[in-house]
This record gives structure tokens, C-alpha cells and sequence, in this order.
């Protein structure tokens, strides 16, 4: 096998793919038949870029069509199959049994092998549900009689193919035919269907749940779903069923676990890769030569007549219902993608030839293009001539007491006929009441038929926000169904469309799934969540924007399609900001969790600035604590810690009120101003601490920002001594490390300065400033102080009891740090002693402010632990316990921080 040609060829394939079905939806034609010509175009037939010889890519094409069956088999609602109904399933069963029959007949007629002639009428037996389906959808008439009739038929179709595809394919590749064996395959093969649907469905909830409970890889659910598919698809080989069978099989199964959601999402990309390769490998295995030929064009002839006979007829299974007949007729015309699989499935075996193979790829192709228009024509002949349907009943302007609706013995039905104008009002109350019940048929026949004329007035508002407040996924579903979402909330719409991975898989109702939603209203009543959102002053804003973050989402406006909703619905100008702005700011705090420096002080600061309100705080904290399903108790625990300090933050009117807010900003613009000729110093004010930019004047700032320019090597210090009217500032620069201030400190007084005044500031690049005033002693000299400093930092912090100081912690008053007031009696060399007290129990100073109150000096310390932003117990008895007895703290070998002895 040559690896670089293989390689080239899924290139080529995978890119045709994509640009295929990119030119079929601009053209609005299936994307499948646009992928189906672009195999046509790149195979032997037309350009012959890829050969059909190629095991990798049929291999390749074997697990995509594994993959759409396995879709297939989730969209699977057995419920919902069980209630499809008598019209529904009297169509599905003429519509396998007439096409059987008459493509049996034609065939024998013109000469072919009974195996032959089999397979051939096997495959005229599928319709392709998702097309129609779509066209209806298109339409805005899936509620009509006809769409429910065909697409219940269409679901039942898709079980009865399959017990046919097998049958079919044990009968040919055994070559037996007597009654006892059809028999015994029928048995075997809807005996594995019953045996395997039920075990599946026994052991898939417990053994996902397991795997979701105990795996630590996020790819770890989904290759155990595509493992769990691929040995259905196993057992299905070994009971000598067709592979895909299983996999239909297992996507059944998966449809009561939890997890089937979460499993589909993930399979979908797989899915995009894989399933387009299956239909370019049908294009490029067709001899193009053969569509020109006498025969081939013949028995496609034959075949689609057949085809269109077999269908129409099925429609007779309708009779007793208010429905159109052709309309459900023409519904049942399309082959699509499972006439392609039974076709291929025939050429591989050897049943059919290229001849063969090419005549019902034409009839596939034929019925596929040809269905969407002959729906729309017959459906819009049948509008035209028709007025509001409402089962006969009265139009009344104003609704009758009790309202437009009534639920009678689980039904949904008119009161009366409503007139256009209150369409949207009656849908979305119609659509609370569905979560529990089932649409009747009238109201669905005058819903499709009046959606047109849904406006939004106040009482549509109010209904709609029932809607998010009661309504589950059937509710969605039925407003999508029958037209009224497309005209009242059609960024809604489109995402709901988006969501489907193949143009041609019925949409079914977890699609129609808000799980953001759905978790915010049933948070449970355990003193957490649900006490905050209890808290929330508007929890219906929070309500409606949990809708959006799905519902806009891959939008490429979702802030400003927000608004123009909230608009729509009769919100004021303050809810739509709100609600706008949670849309925008989804993953704004799961990020900042979880990313590095999240909590630091400036960082939090812009994040509460941003959010503003105590309020848009919670609710965005809410929406982030429910938004991701797989969030571990880690995250839940960062998240409330992130949200707990900006509330805090957002209490302290010195920290985000106005004026701190603009003294900040002023501050930082004036000092950035006077730096302008050199912008490594102006970027090192602006990322300057905010608390340190908020004490300081401008020129300060501007004065240590260039202090520390360029950064300072490892182990050296910069220090500059300017004259002040109090004595002088001893400022420095150096690279931050354990007992920096110390070492400072303990120079200053073997210098005879005394330290009245202290400013530290740290950044992000560990440079760290530390700008003391001085007041009585001997002129400093830089070049001395530096020299000495450097030297101190190498040596063993000592530092003499000082067992009459009183230390007070509190822990509200700074959202970020410690604060740590000391009192002890003034005294030469006491700040060196308290700095080398924390640099010994790793406690590191943020900010000091040096005091003093009669004969004590007070000093505040704003501090850090070791494991956050609060001191610990044993920290703070460390620092008690150094202060009483004295400590020696030598640096550690190698590594950071000090060894301690203490002087007891």
C-alpha cells in the first residue's frame, strides 16, 4: 500500500466533500447528491484523481455508513414508533410491500436472476425520511395531517428496511429460497432485533453512566460509544446479519441513556468526516459510461416507475383521514441515502452489476431531486384553496370564557377559531400545554395554516415567557413544527436547524433540548445554587438568557440578536442590556477560574467592574456553575470562590465605586502621559497593580516604573535615593523572592535609617518595587545600600524576640489578601524584624503601611499564604510563635524559602 497516495486521496475526497455539500445547500438540493456527483467528477468515470480500488477509503466509507446508522438508531424514539399510528402505519407497510412486489415483477419480466431480481426490488423499499421531512419543515407544514401521516411512516419504513436488507442479504448469499428458510432468516433476523434492542437498553444507561462517573479523559465517553457501536455491528456479522444492523441496533440502545445526548454531540465531527466518504465512494464507483447506455436507461425507466407507482399507491394506508392523498403520496417518493446503502451493499455482494448499480443510482438521484419540487407545488395548490382549517369551528374575535385552548382527555384543542392576529399568542400558550399533552388536529391544521400572521404583541411576551418558564423539549419541537417559531424567534430557529448533523436525519425532540435551561429549573434545594437564584431580583431574565446562550449559539451576533429579542418580547431597555450582556459573557467566569491569575487582584477588579451589578454577577455565575454538564467538584468549587470575592469586591465602594474607578483610570493615563518617549516603561504602568496605581501621584508612578526598566537580572538590585522634605526615599528594584523586604529592612537599620513610610508593588513578571522613606541618620548612598542589600540576600535572617507585639488578622476587609495590624513598642530595626517574621513562615507582604500611636508603632501588612490569598492557622501562629521567641531562618539549598530555628 503506497501511504503517501492513500493519503492524497482522502485529501482530495474529504475537500470535494465539503465543497459538494457547501454548492448543494447554496442550491438547495440534498447534500448527499452533491457529494454523490463530486465522486462522480473525481473517480475513474470523469477525472480520475481517485481510483475505486482504495481499501483505506472504503474502509473508511464502511464506518460512516456504521456512524449514520448508528445516528439513525439514536433519533429512534420506540415511544414515539409505538404511536405513529394506524394511517401511519398502514403506509409504511404498503410502501415496502407494493415497490417489493411490482420491482420483483419488473425485474423477472426483463430477464434477471431471481437473486437479482430480489435485491433490486429490496432497494426500492427504503424512503428517505430526512428529505422529506426537510421539505415539510421548509413548508413551515409539519403539523398537517399529511407530514405526521409520512413521517410516521417513514420512521416504521426504517425498522421494516432493515428486516428486509437482511432477509434479502441471507437469501442471496446462500442461494436458498424455500419457505422454511425465509422463515428462519425472518425469525433470526428480527429475533436479533427484539434480543439485542432489549439488552442494549438493559446494560447502556449503567455502563455509560459508569464510564462518565469514573473516567478522568474528556475522549473517553466517546470512544467507548463508538466501541459499544462497533461490537453490535460485530455481533450482527457473526448472527450473518449485515453489519449496519448493529449499529442501528446500538443507537437504539443508547437512546435511554443519559449520556445519548453528550455521545452525539461528540460523534457528530466523526460523523462530518466519515459519512461523506461512504457517498463520494458511490459516485466513484459508478461507470458514468453506463447513465448514456440503451439498457441502463431502460430499467431506470422501469425501476422509477415502479418507484413512483409503489409509493402513490401507499397512500391508499390514509384512507379515513382529512388528508390529501397525493400529498402523502409524493411524501413517500424519496429513496435517498438508504437506497444507496441497499444498492452498494448489492454491488459488493456480487448480486448487482455496474448496469444494474447505475439504474438505481439514477432512480435515487431522480426521486431525490424531484420529490422537494412536486411536495412544494401540490402543497401550494393546496393552501391556495384553502381558508384557516379549525375542525369548523367558529371565528371569534375575542376568546370564550375560559380561553382559546381546553386540554380534553390528554389533547390540546380549540375552544374556538381564533382570529390570524392571535396565532402567536395561541401557539406559545398551546406550546405549555403540549409539554404534558398532545396537540389535537385541528388546532395543529389551524396553527400551520395561520402561522403566517404570528405577530408579537404584550400578551405573545407574557406567553413566551411561559414558555421558558414551563415548557420542555416537546413544546419547542411542536413550535418549530408547526411554523411559529421560524416567524417569532427565527435566530432560534436556525440554531435548531444547525443542530442536526445531516440534512437528511429527522429531527427528533432532544434536539429540541435546552439543557442550560432545563438544569437552571431544577437546581436542587440544597442551600447553594438554588439560594442564589432565589436571591435574583429578575430571575425570569436569567430564565430567558439561559435560552439564548443555546439558542444564539455559533451566531455570529448573539449579544445583538438578544436584544432585538428581548425587543420583540416588550422588555425594557434595562432587561435587554442585562440579558444581551449574559449572553455575550457566556464562559466569561469558567474561564477565569480556571485560568492562571484569574484571582488575582487586577483581574478580578476588571471582571467586577465589567459586570457592574451585584445582580448580572449572580446571574452570570449561575449560568456558568449549570452551563457544562462535565464541570468536576474542582471547577463548581472555583467558580463559587470567583464569584463569592467579585461580590465582595463589588461591596467595597473603595474598590469599584465611582471614584476609585476613576481615580484608577486617571492615575494610570496621567502617569502613562508624562512616560510616552519610552513605551517599556508605559507598559510597565499599565500593568501596574491597581491598588499600588490608586495610592500613588502620577510622577510616582512614572519614577518607579522606570526604575525597574530595564527588568533587573537574577540575585541583583537597583536602588536610587532621592531628597525628600521628611529625609529621603530609598527606592529599589529587584527580582521578587522570600525575604526581599527583610533583607531591605535589616540594611536600612545597619545603615541608622529609620523607616517611616513603606510602598511595595509586585508584577506579573515577578519585578518587584519597594520604595521606603527614611527619616533620621546618615546620607544613604545607592551605591552602598545596593551593595549591601545584594549581600543580605545571601545571608540567614535574624531576628530577636519581640514578645510584647500584639498581632490582630482580618480577613474581610481585603477580598485578595490578609490584612495584618501588628502593635509592638517603637523601636530601632522593628520593621526588619516583623518582614523577617513572615519571610520565615513564607507569608509574603503585598502592601505596608508603617504607623504609629503615641509610643507603639502599628503597622499594616496586606499578606498572602502559601495556598492562596488568606493566611492559614498555622501561618498565623508561625508569625505569633517567631514574634514571641525569635527565629533564624537560613535559605534553602536549591530551592525557595527559608530552614527555621527558633531561639527557645
Amino acid at each position: 500500500m503506497d501511504i503517501a497516495q492513500t493519503l492524497l486521496d482522502i485529501l482530495i475526497v474529504l475537500v470535494a466533500a465539503k465543497i459538494a455539500a457547501e454548492v448543494a445547500e447554496r442550491l438547495g438540493i440534498p447534500a448527499v447528491v452533491g457529494e454523490i456527483i463530486a465522486g462522480i467528477i473525481i473517480g475513474p468515470s470523469v477525472m480520475n484523481i481517485v481510483g475505486s480500488g482504495d481499501d483505506v477509503l472504503r474502509t473508511l466509507g464502511e464506518i460512516g455508513v456504521i456512524l449514520l446508522l448508528l445516528d439513525v438508531g439514536l433519533e429512534m424514539d420506540l415511544v414515539e414508533l409505538g404511536k405513529v399510528g394506524k394511517a401511519s402505519m398502514s403506509v409504511a407497510t404498503i410502501g415496502v410491500v407494493m415497490p417489493m412486489l411490482l420491482g420483483l415483477g419488473a425485474m423477472e419480466l426483463i430477464g434477471e436472476p431471481f437473486n437479482t431480481a430480489l435485491f433490486v426490488a429490496a432497494a426500492l423499499t427504503a424512503t428517505s425520511v430526512g428529505i422529506t421531512a426537510r421539505v415539510f419543515g421548509d413548508l413551515r407544514a409539519l403539523a398537517t395531517t399529511e407530514a405526521r401521516i409520512v413521517l410516521g411512516a417513514a420512521v416504521a419504513d426504517d425498522v421494516m428496511g432493515l428486516v428486509v436488507l437482511t432477509v434479502v442479504v441471507r437469501l442471496v448469499t446462500q442461494g436458498s429460497v424455500s419457505t422454511l428458510s425465509v422463515l428462519g432468516i425472518v425469525g433470526v433476523a428480527i429475533g436479533f432485533l427484539v434480543v439485542s434492542v432489549a439488552v442494549g437498553l438493559r446494560i447502556a444507561s449503567p455502563l455509560f453512566h459508569g464510564v462518565e462517573k469514573f473516567s478522568r479523559s474528556s475522549g473517553t465517553l466517546v470512544a467507548i460509544a463508538l466501541a459499544f457501536t462497533l461490537a453490535f455491528a460485530e455481533l450482527a456479522n457473526l448472527a450473518k446479519l449485515a453489519p449496519i444492523v448493529g449499529a442501528f441496533v446500538a443507537g437504539v440502545a443508547l437512546t435511554r441513556s443519559r449520556q445519548r445526548d453528550r455521545i452525539r454531540r461528540e460523534l457528530t465531527p466523526v460523523g462530518h468526516l466519515f459519512i461523506p466518504v461512504f457517498f463520494l465512494m458511490i459516485g466513484i464507483d459508478v461507470d458514468v459510461s453506463a447513465f448514456t447506455r440503451v439498457a441502463v436507461l431502460r430499467d431506470a425507466a422501469i425501476l422509477l416507475v415502479v418507484a413512483v407507482i409503489g409509493k402513490l399507491v401507499a397512500a391508499v394506508g390514509a384512507a379515513g383521514t382529512r388528508s390529501d392523498r397525493w400529498l402523502i403520496g409524493l411524501g413517500m417518493l424519496p429513496r435517498g441515502e438508504v437506497g444507496l446503502i441497499f444498492a452498494t451493499i448489492g454491488l459488493q455482494n456480487g448480486v448487482l452489476g455496474q448496469d444494474l448499480y447505475a439504474s438505481l443510482l439514477l432512480v435515487v438521484l431522480v426521486t431525490t431531486l424531484a420529490t422537494p419540487q412536486l411536495l412544494k407545488v401540490r402543497y401550494g395548490r393546496i393552501r391556495a384553496g384553502a381558508a384557516l382549517p379549525a375542525g369548523g369551528l367558529p371565528v371569534t374575535a375575542e376568546p370564550p370564557q375560559g380561553g382559546w385552548l381546553r386540554v380534553i382527555d390528554g389533547r390540546v384543542r380549540l375552544a374556538a377559531t381564533p382570529p390570524p392576529d392571535r396565532v402567536l399568542t395561541v401557539a406559545l400558550d398551546a406550546a405549555v400545554e403540549v409539554a404534558d399533552a398532545r396537540p389535537s388536529t385541528e388546532l395543529l391544521e389551524y396553527l400551520s395554516g395561520a402561522a403566517e400572521a404570528a405577530a408579537w404583541d404584550d400578551r405573545a411576551g407574557a406567553s413566551l415567557r411561559r414558555v421558558v418558564d414551563q415548557g420542555n423539549p416537546r413544546s419547542w419541537r411542536f413550535l418549530e413544527t408547526v411554523g411559529v417559531l421560524d416567524r417569532a424567534l427565527p435566530e432560534v430557529a436556525e440554531t435548531l436547524r444547525a443542530r442536526q448533523s445531516d440534512p437528511f436525519l429527522l429531527d427528533t425532540t432532544h434536539m429540541h433540548r435546552w439543557g442550560t435551561l432545563e438544569r437552571l429549573r431544577s437546581l436542587p434545594d440544597d442551600g447553594g445554587l438554588r439560594a442564589q437564584f432565589e436571591r435574583l431580583e429578575h430571575p425570569e431574565w436569567l430564565l430567558l438568557a439561559a435560552l439564548l446562550v443555546e439558542g444564539l449559539e455559533g451566531r455570529p451576533q448573539p449579544g445583538a440578536d438578544a436584544i432585538s429579542i428581548c425587543r420583540r418580547i416588550g422588555y425594557d431597555t434595562t432587561a435587554e442590556q442585562v440579558i444581551a450582556g449574559l449572553v455575550e459573557d457566556d464562559g466569561l467566569l469558567r474561564r477565569a477560574a480556571s485560568s492562571v491569575g484569574g484571582f488575582d487582584e487586577d483581574e478580578v477588579l476588571q471582571l467586577a467592574s465589567h459586570l457592574d451589578t451585584p445582580e448580572r454577577v449572580r446571574a452570570t455565575y449561575l449560568l456558568a456553575a449549570i452551563r457544562d454538564e462535565s464541570l468536576g467538584t474542582t471547577e463548581h468549587q472555583q467558580l463559587s470562590a470567583l464569584h463569592e470575592l467579585i461580590q465582595r469586591v463589588l461591596a467595597d465602594p473603595d474598590l469599584t465605586g465611582v471614584e476609585a474607578r476613576n481615580l484608577v483610570e486617571r492615575n494610570r493615563t496621567e502617569a502613562m502621559l508624562l512616560a510616552r518617549a519610552r513605551p517599556e516603561v508605559v507598559e510597565r504602568i499599565r500593568n501596574a497593580p491597581r491598588a499600588y496605581v490608586a495610592r500613588q501621584h502620577p510622577a510616582v508612578i512614572v519614577r518607579h516604573a522606570e526604575l525597574t526598566e530595564p527588568p533587573i537580572a537574577s540575585g541583583a538590585v537597583r536602588v536610587e535615593v532621592l531628597r525628600a522634605e521628611e529625609g529621603w526615599w530609598v527606592e529599589l528594584a529587584a527580582r521578587n523572592r522570600p525575604g526581599l523586604m527583610a533583607a531591605v529592612t535589616g540594611v536600612l537599620r545597619d545603615s541608622g535609617l529609620d523607616v517611616d513610610r513603606a510602598v511595595v508593588a509586585t508584577w506579573d513578571d515577578d519585578v518587584a518595587l519597594e520604595s521606603f522613606l527614611v527619616t533620621s541618620g546618615p546620607d544613604p548612598k545607592a551605591v552602598n545600600l545596593a551593595s549591601a542589600i545584594e549581600d543580605a540576600l545571601g545571608r540567614p535572617l535574624e531576628v530577636e524576640p519581640v514578645p510584647e507585639a500584639t498581632v490582630e488578622y482580618d480577613d474581610l476587609a481585603s477580598p485578595w489578601h490578609t490584612i495584618c495590624v501588628i502593635s509592638a513598642t517603637d523601636t530601632k530595626g522593628l520593621l526588619h524584624a516583623l518582614t523577617s517574621v513572615f519571610a520565615a513562615a513564607a507569608v509574603e507582604i503585598k502592601a505596608a503601611s508603617i504607623g504609629t500611636d503615641g509610643p507603639l508603632a502599628v503597622d499594616r501588612f496586606e499578606v498572602t499564604g502559601s495556598d492562596g490569598p488568606r493566611l492559614n492557622a498555622e501561618e498565623r501562629a508561625m508569625v505569633r510563635n517567631y514574634l514571641a521567641t525569635g527565629v533564624v531562618a537560613r535559605k534553602k539549598r536549591f530551592r525557595s524559602g527559608f530552614v527555621v530555628s527558633t531561639n527557645n
